[in-house]
């Protein structure tokens, strides 16, 4: 498990868990040896003398690879969660000196400590920690490993440096064994010594402006040799031109030259800029010192090659390394591991992790454009939003995993995919929450093309894709956060205009985003209008939008809750402003502020989750609770424009929640019957999680952030999959006509018994349930009496009285209608699912089969059609000439045939054997 996963899952909780961030305290660590070898003993000792770390009585070893981002040793360690012997292994020795300085120190072989292979250990991160977050830790140390003979520098550190005319550079260099070593100015001998391991020499700085090198050469007996190589500069005199008008930040392609880029980087008080890449050997030249125009640095890149990828990065003040903020594609270290050693993104440029270290920019002109379909997304009122994890969703965890899944959406008949965060995160494994580089897509799930094609796929069966996006905080490795910050990935410094030092609500997590600042505004704008450019997305879902304020409630979450004027004019302007790029673009917020902000939101065009979890357990578990909230009129909104949910990626899932408290798997999924039968008939917008229509039941908090399996499997099972059927039948009626309109609904969910009257013009609806566990009587509610219809079975019923007495088993409920209508499992008419039918009846046998299966009946059927349990088409049959259809060819599995008659369709599930 790599560092970042354990940071994020102990330090994040989506269920919105206050968090004391810990004191970082500056140390490097002493190795011995030097020179680490993996596979060889290594004693790590640091001293905390005079720093909070010293008055801890026990502290632990945090390691982990940034260049192997994904191996799944436990090498962080919370000693109150881990496990035992991981705990123990990691944990340190305390140790008092002569003069009552305070260590800490441990020994280990990293081959053993991470169980990885020798070649995996490259670059290794350490820290060392407490029992718990408020006790402290170190900031972060890297260090790497060697195999064989190396020579390094000691000082000066890095790749390059700046210095002022009459500084003295003090270059000490070391060797792994005794050897020969030669220091070269400017490739000009300045200083040798032979069998030796160290050579050291003062250097004056050479003041002509121009970069200059100091290279350090070992020879040793076995005459293997080693070299380092450091460049340094004076401190430059930035250049103050006036930035084109035309520029904006980040990357800007010329339409009309594609052999030139220029680049653009906001960065209020900075003093230098060079770009380093590919295209410069990742060199100090000035001929790449970016122009100064107030705050904003710029450079026009020229000489590119129409249609090649370069890397880059911005050297900002010659100390500070970052992809441009604006980067719409990644590298980083994290693409060595799973992403290329899985071909989870085609030829990807290997991160260059000799040149240069952290995040690198793409660059790349002569882009061609994506074609997209003409699309209508649906009116907000009628969206049904599946909402998806793309890591989880499918065992390849990418976009074409979730392409390949369509057809199943699309049988289930909902109008829009929501997918949880797939903008660049740290690390691979993510919730995505995590985000790190805002106009990138992650490069785990797949390529930007192959999420274009998922989006426009949905559209072309015409489903909407909604992006859910993290803009009140960002983590340590984001550009923005790292221009002005402590340490690598520290807290921001009080002169970022983009971050608050210190968070303005106690959920937050990450740092927190100032939006009452312009750079801040101006930042959001961009990456909102990017996406709906650039990938045609119809809508955000904006998380954690309660904190989008500067008003300072820490200590106090009542108050974080309460009516935000301030709140409340920025969501309009930032509404407004999406709504200016596309008028019909969904803004989506997880709010939770109280009940007269929401309204007044809502009441503006904007939609709200709303959390009906705890609400739909406890009903669904056998309670009198009210249902009411679910509905936005009982909420006091004029519009509804409430995005009500029973699950989602934050809530323990509903049969988990009634497997814990006693329910048979079969009397569960009863129960998840009736509950989704009482959520989709209500108006407004409605949300599933995935799998909800499958009774998924793993727990959530058992590994909250931890990959989930997919459980497609739950497909080939009977008492479930009449679970989906319930689901796609609400779910199409939903999507595929108006009757569930607030105009026309009414609903009691008081007490055990509910009901909901829906009086369309066209058809009615009654709908009734008993939500108690034993069994309960009492009066209907039809409109009218006369003439009614069960949806599901198509069974007629004449009411005499509409208040007549009914009597309801524990978790029995009917929906009926007062004409014969759709129950939208499949487009046509459902004679029969599963059901005993008239005696004239088809006969289906033998059932399952393994190879052939006979059809009996006394009319001929036109068309046979078998389809997949995600609907799709595999075995059609036009004008039936044997009493015999062979699947033998057939994968195991369930499959929907129908059977097509000149005047009814008659669909049965039929199991294919091995």
């Amino acid at each position: 498990m790599k560092h970042l996963s354990l940071f994020i899952s102990l330090f994040i909780s989506l269920q919105f868990v206050h968090i004391s961030v810990a004191q970082k305290v500056t140390l490097e660590p002493t190795l011995d040896p030097e020179f680490v070898v993996a596979d060889e003993s290594v004693k790590i000792t640091y001293e905390v003398t005079g720093t909070a770390l010293q008055d801890l009585e026990e502290a632990w070893l945090w390691l982990w690879l940034p260049g192997n981002s994904d191996h799944e040793t436990e090498t962080n360690i919370n000693p109150a969660s881990s496990n035992p012997s991981i705990t123990d292994k990691a944990k340190l020795i305390r140790e008092t000196g002569p003069l009552g300085e305070v260590f800490f120190s441990i020994e280990i072989t990293l081959t053993d400590f991470t169980n990885e292979p020798k070649d995996k250990i490259t670059t290794v991160g350490v820290l060392i920690k407490g029992n718990d977050w408020s006790d402290g830790q170190t900031s972060d140390f890297l260090f790497e490993t060697t195999d064989g003979f190396k020579l390094v520098f000691d000082n000066p550190k890095g790749k390059y440096g700046f210095y002022k005319s009459g500084d003295i550079i003090e270059i000490k260099a070391k060797s792994s064994a005794q050897s020969d070593i030669d220091l070269y100015i400017d490739n000009k001998l300045i200083s040798s010594a032979n069998g030796t391991t160290s050579l050291n020499y003062s250097h004056p700085v050479i003041s002509d402006g121009v970069v200059h090198s100091i290279m350090g050469v070992a020879v040793n007996s076995s005459n293997e040799s080693d070299r380092v190589l450091y460049k340094y500069s004076l401190i430059p005199n930035t250049e103050e031109v006036s930035i084109p008008d035309i520029l904006s930040d980040g990357i800007n392609y010329d339409p009309n030259d594609q052999s030139k880029a220029s680049l653009v980087l906001t960065a209020p008080n900075k003093n230098f800029v060079f770009v380093i890449g590919s295209f410069n050997n990742w060199s100090i030249d000035q001929e790449y010192l970016m122009k100064k125009d107030n705050d904003q640095f710029w450079l026009e890149i020229e000489n590119l090659q129409r249609g090649k990828e370069y890397l880059f990065q911005y050297l900002v003040d010659g100390e500070i390394r970052i992809a441009d903020p604006y980067a719409e594609k990644i590298s980083s270290q994290f693409d060595d591991g799973q992403i290329i050693s899985e071909a989870r993104y085609e030829n990807l440029i290997p991160y260059p992790s000799v040149e240069t270290s952290e995040a690198a920019s793409y660059l790349q002109t002569g882009q061609t454009d994506f074609i997209w379909a003409d699309f209508t997304p649906p009116n907000k009122e009628d969206l049904i939003i599946y909402e998806v994890l793309v890591r989880d969703f499918t065992d390849e965890r990418t976009f074409d995993g979730v392409l390949n899944r369509l057809d199943y959406l699309e049988s289930l008949g909902v109008n829009a995919l929501e997918l949880m965060p797939v903008m660049e995160f740290e690390g691979n494994i993510s919730w995505g929450y995590n985000s790190s580089s805002m106009l990138a897509v992650d490069k785990y799930y797949g390529s930007e093309s192959q999420l274009k094609t998922l989006i426009n796929e949905c559209h072309k069966r015409g489903i909407a894709v909604i992006l859910d996006i993290v803009l009140n905080h960002q983590f340590g490795r984001n550009s923005l956060v790292r221009l002005y910050n402590q340490d690598l990935y520290g807290a921001p410094t009080p002169d970022n205009p983009w971050f608050n030092v210190t968070a303005k609500h106690d959920f937050n997590v990450g740092y927190d985003m100032n939006h009452e600042s312009k750079y801040t505004s101006e930042y959001v704008r961009r990456v909102v209008s990017y996406w709906i450019n650039e990938y045609n997305i119809d809508g955000y879902r904006f998380d954690l939008s309660k904190g989008f304020t500067q008003k300072n409630t820490l200590g106090n979450t009542a108050a974080w809750g309460e009516y935000d004027a301030f709140r409340v004019d920025l969501w309009k302007k930032i509404a407004d402003f999406i709504w200016s790029i596309d008028p019909d673009n969904y803004v989506i917020l997880e709010h939770f502020a109280e009940n007269d902000e929401e309204k007044e939101l809502a009441d503006y065009g904007m939609m709200l989750w709303g959390n009906l979890n705890h609400t739909y357990i406890s009903a669904t578990s056998g309670g009198s609770t009210s249902l009411s909230s679910l509905y936005h009129a009982s909420r006091g909104w004029n519009k509804p424009h409430m995005v009500g949910y029973m699950e989602s990626h934050d809530e323990e899932r509903q049969m988990w929640s009634l497997n814990k408290n006693g329910w048979k798997l079969n009397d569960a999924l009863q129960r998840a019957k009736l509950g989704a039968a009482f959520f989709l008939t209500v108006p407004g917008p409605k949300m599933i999680w995935q799998f909800g229509e499958l009774g998924y039941d793993e727990e959530l908090n058992n590994d909250r952030l931890g990959i989930k399996p997919t459980h497609w499997e739950y497909l080939e099972d009977e008492s479930r999959y009449s679970l989906l059927e319930l689901y796609r039948s609400l779910v199409n009626l939903r999507t595929k006509t108006n009757y569930i309109n607030s105009d026309y609904f009414t609903w009691n969910t008081s007490g055990w018994v509910k009901w909901i009257t829906i009086k369309h013009p066209e058809v009615n609806f009654y709908i009734v349930g008993n939500f108690n566990r034993e069994t309960r009587t009492t009066n209907h509610q039809f409109p009218k009496s006369g003439t009614w219809f069960n949806y599901f079975s198509g069974q007629r019923i004449e009411i005499a009285d509409p208040n007549s007495e009914i009597t309801l088993g524990g978790g029995q409920f009917y929906i009926y209608t007062d004409k014969e209508i759709d129950n939208y499992i499949d487009s046509n008419p459902i004679i029969t699912l599963n059901s005993k039918i008239a005696a004239n009846a088809p006969l289906i046998y033998p059932n399952p089969s393994c190879d052939k299966i006979q059809i009996k009946s006394v009319n001929r059927p036109s068309s046979i059609d078998v389809r997949s349990i995600a609907g799709k088409s595999i075995l059609k049959i036009e004008n039936l000439e044997e009493e015999q259809i062979d699947i033998s060819s057939l994968p195991q599995g369930i499959y929907i045939i129908t059977l097509d008659f000149e005047s009814e369709k008659v669909i049965e599930k039929i199991i294919k054997k091995r």
